[in-house]
């Protein structure tokens, strides 16, 4: 079962009572002070968290001076500039200071205003205007509702050519006309204008899932966008089926999921995982922290590893905690094929590492992205006896420690983890996620030796190199809140 880690006293004793030492904690008199109220506590914060539980704490030892409270007027891009490289590159690229907690938050639980599609972006090389490819849609989104499907271009927004004066409408706005089009062989087919109005829905990361069989050889598929804590009772309940359709090695799409929490990774696991394994709660992660915590958690006898199980608490579909339990839903899996691509970060890596010395696990696609720490998501209230009301609503997410599978090897260091077969995502080949002539689904299938049941199509690939826009709140996060436990203790 998952330990928590109780962060160090210090950092409860760096601030027992923020209304207490205001006039104490002032290194210029008050009169040199430019921040106001919120500045001055959300610099404090920031100092506070990265000086004791960030993983290079020591590192950037010398950097946190820079959050001055009295003299630094914009504490989240010093966090942003602060946060750890080495040799001028950017080793920790995920560590964030908010000032609007809410909709953070909010929008990790997988709760978004948005138009509900992914999207790859691409530049007409003749004109230098750009255009988007549709990755995929959510169900019951603004975009499904308008009949906008994977492979569907947009070239246009509101009449005009895309830009990097306008490109980001095409996520951010409350309202877009899309100009769509198609790409064939002859080139690119006009397909008129869709206006779409934004609207706050929960984005169900369960994208896709089938049961192939073929030849007495069973075979399951699950596309999977983000280890959000809502989809976890539907995941279960899918596993179930697997399961009872006597499913015996999985496809399992990660290629557009960035990440998320990792409970819910867990309970993932706990459902691939060899049953044996599970039921004798075998290690299934160990982690490494900064040297104080290490010390502390080594004095402590406190163990840092995480372990098979099979209780957890997640959220339902209104955000309310849930109590789940996984013990019905082993899968009896022999081996997985994961489709990923540098979509695919953080939580998603970590399950495929934390799997790895248990079972066969074969990678098919592209680079994965190389997200290989954990971070925590932190506001005031969780570590601080009283925090002050200036900062109700700011909030930290910050790397915490590193992940590694039970023998304590990470191979997504540092560059992310490398596929065994190289396959092209292929956004043009007219495709939907689960259609088994889906070109990397395909792959996949051929490699678990199923022969296709339907006929071939006539595959269009674009002459445009297309990138992936990391857009979800979720990518490049792996979140582990069972620290807040014991800070509020």
């Amino acid at each position: 079962m998952k330990k928590s880690y109780p962060i160090l006293a210090v950092l409860l004793l760096l601030c027992t009572c923020f209304s207490s030492c205001k006039d104490d904690d002032d290194t210029l008199p008050s009169e040199e002070r430019i921040t106001t109220e919120e500045i001055y506590y959300a610099n404090r914060f920031a100092s506070d968290i990265l000086s004791d539980v960030y993983l290079w704490n020591t590192e950037i030892s010398e950097d946190i001076s820079l959050l001055d409270p009295n003299t630094n007027t914009d504490p989240i891009s010093t966090v942003a500039d602060i946060r750890y490289s080495e040799n001028g590159k950017e080793v920790d690229k995920w560590t964030v200071l908010t000032d609007d907690y809410e909709t953070f938050i909010n929008s990790m639980s997988g709760v978004e205003t948005t138009y509900g599609y992914g999207l790859a972006m691409g530049r007409f090389t003749n004109t230098g205007t750009y255009f988007f490819v549709v990755t995929y849609v959510y169900a019951d989104s603004p975009a499904a509702d308008a009949g906008i499907k994977r492979g569907d271009m947009i070239i246009s927004l509101n009449g005009e050519d895309i830009t990097e004066s306008n490109y980001l409408n095409v996520l951010y706005s409350s309202s877009v006309t899309l100009g769509m089009g198609t790409y064939t062989n002859e080139g690119i087919a006009q397909g008129g204008n869709i206006r779409l109005t934004a609207t706050q829905m929960y984005e169900n990361p369960i994208l896709a899932y089938k049961i192939f069989e073929n030849g007495g050889k069973t075979v399951g598929y699950l596309a999977y966008a983000s280890f959000d804590l809502r989809s976890v009772s539907q995941l279960i309940n899918i596993c179930k089926e697997f399961k009872a359709a006597g499913v015996t090695e999985l496809i399992l799409d990660l290629r557009y999921n960035g990440g998320g929490y990792v409970i819910t990774e867990e309970a993932l696991a706990s459902m691939f995982a060899p049953a044996e394994e599970v039921a004798a709660k075998s290690l299934y992660q160990t982690e490494v922290w900064n040297a104080s915590y290490t010390e502390y958690f080594r004095v402590n006898g406190m163990d840092r590893n995480t372990y098979f199980s099979t209780d957890f608490t997640v959220q339902d579909l209104a955000g309310n905690d849930l109590d789940v339990s996984t013990a019905d839903a082993n899968i009896g899996l022999n081996k997985i094929y994961a489709l990923i691509s540098s979509g695919t970060a953080s939580a998603s890596e970590s399950l495929l590492i934390g799997l790895m010395p248990f079972m066969d696990i074969e990678l098919l696609g592209s680079n994965s992205h190389g997200k290989y720490c954990t971070g925590a998501v932190l506001q005031p209230s969780d570590v601080y006896k009283s925090a002050p009301d200036a900062i109700h609503n700011w909030g930290i997410y910050v790397m915490i420690n590193r992940f590694a599978d039970k023998n304590g090897n990470n191979p997504c260091m540092p560059n992310g983890l490398a596929p065994d077969i190289e396959v092209d995502d292929n956004l043009f080949d007219g495709c939907q996620l689960g259609d088994e002539q889906e070109t990397m689904l395909n792959a996949a299938l051929t490699q678990a030796g199923m022969t296709n049941a339907t006929g071939t199509r006539t595959m269009v690939k674009s002459p445009y190199d297309t990138k992936l826009m990391q857009t979800s709140p979720l990518f490049g996060k792996r979140i582990d809140n069972s620290i807040i436990e014991k800070i509020r203790k």
